[in-house]
């Protein structure tokens, strides 16, 4: 019963404990207690994202709008600058928390991270996201995947300056909500130094050389992965966007880079850490990524490849994982506010019920538009949540 006591002041007073390292028959406890405790008054950010997690009900549906870069327009902050520099990342996403809102802060810049500390020349425009030159990309040709190997992470620039943020964030930000970190998979930085059409097409032709580089890169991630986790931050997202149509067929992927995302995972978990997994691709492998990372959450886009609507999702995976999506980001650049709000009540009514579902776009919220809807996304689970 102290136990117990003590980590419910914790979530009370906004302090999120490592929760894998905390017994199960505990977090359902506190779950338990805050489900019941929300129908009468509001619960802590923290907490109602703990229920969530354990699958209880929350006071409302736990929201996050996913802002990144689109909260540099708040502070006028440039989109190299956002890339580059933690500390004016870290006005961006604080800005961004303060005057949006939301539940939880994914801490995610852009996908060429991991891919510049490995020799990939990256393109920082002015107006738009970083992104690699695949005008002159690492792996010219089939050979060049054996050349690629483990770096020096004490000197990978552009991990270290994230693993930074993290910190800052921490500092700033982590006894008032929860913050994820992020990661490509090994298979995704791979594609940010060879082009993602090459790289399949290599995937199918040479899947030794591909896994021996994915081995390589894994190495470094591990790294990458374990900085994280001692920063502070609740949860890592490990990114596996060609778990799905958009990218190898299922069997193909968890031949080359189920092994790998795997131990990622097992870093994140052995940390007390909870697991979750980005996948903006057209019909993703839920049931593939779940038996190789065991993740406690999964951000996705588009319906997995085994449901056919949102109510067989639920009903296939709600058990399993908390479920964080799907709002179209088409509809954030194009919709108004009241379409967005409909079309947030409409996954609001068949995904939240008994938890384990947070409100969310289904990628990152669109860096160049108006932050308009993303109120709507925050107004949408105070009104219907």
């Amino acid at each position: 019963m102290k136990n117990l006591a003590k980590l419910f002041d914790s979530l009370r007073a906004g302090r999120m404990p490592p929760l894998g390292s905390l017994p199960e028959p505990l977090l359902d406890a506190v779950a338990t207690f805050s489900s019941a405790r929300g129908r009468y008054t509001s619960l802590s950010k923290i907490e109602r994202v703990v229920t969530t997690f354990r699958h209880k009900q929350p006071d409302r549906v736990p929201v996050t709008p996913i802002l990144c870069a689109g909260a540099r327009q708040i502070k006028g902050i440039s989109f190299p600058d956002f890339a580059t520099d933690a500390e004016k990342a870290a006005e961006v996403y604080a800005s961004g928390f303060e005057f949006v809102g939301g539940d939880l802060l994914i801490l995610l810049w852009d996908l060429s991270v991991e891919a510049a500390d490995f020799g990939q020349k990256v393109i920082y425009p002015e107006n738009s996201t970083a992104r690699p030159d695949y005008s002159d990309p690492v792996v010219k040709d089939v050979d060049d995947y054996g050349k690629i190997k483990p770096i020096d992470f004490s000197q990978a620039a552009r991990m270290q300056e994230f693993v930074k943020l993290c910190r800052i964030m921490v500092k700033r930000l982590g006894l008032r909500t929860v913050l994820g970190g992020f990661l490509f998979g090994p298979l995704g930085v791979l594609s940010m130094m060879r082009g993602a059409e090459w790289l399949f097409r290599d995937c199918v032709l040479y899947p030794k050389k591909v896994r021996k580089a994915c081995e390589a890169i894994n190495e470094t991630l591990i790294e990458f992965t374990q900085a994280q986790c001692e920063t502070g931050v609740s949860s890592v997202a490990i990114d596996t966007l060609y778990a799905s149509r958009n990218g190898l067929s299922k069997q193909l992927w968890e031949e080359i880079e189920g092994p790998f995302v795997r131990e990622i995972s097992q870093t994140i978990k052995k940390n007390g850490l909870s697991v979750a997994i980005h996948n903006c691709g057209h019909d993703l492998y839920f049931d593939a990524q779940i038996r190789w990372m065991e993740p406690d959450a999964i951000s996705f886009a588009h319906l997995p490849d085994d449901c056919k609507t949102p109510k067989e999702l639920k009903e296939k995976y709600g058990d399993q994982v908390t479920l964080i999506g799907y709002i179209p980001t088409p509809l954030l650049v194009e919709g108004t506010p009241q379409e967005v709000m409909t079309a947030c009540r409409e996954q609001i009514d068949v995904l939240a019920r008994d938890g384990g579902y947070i409100l969310a776009p289904g990628c990152e919220y669109p860096p160049n538009i108006p932050l308009t809807n993303a109120f709507s996304l925050i107004k949408a689970a105070e009104k219907y949540g």
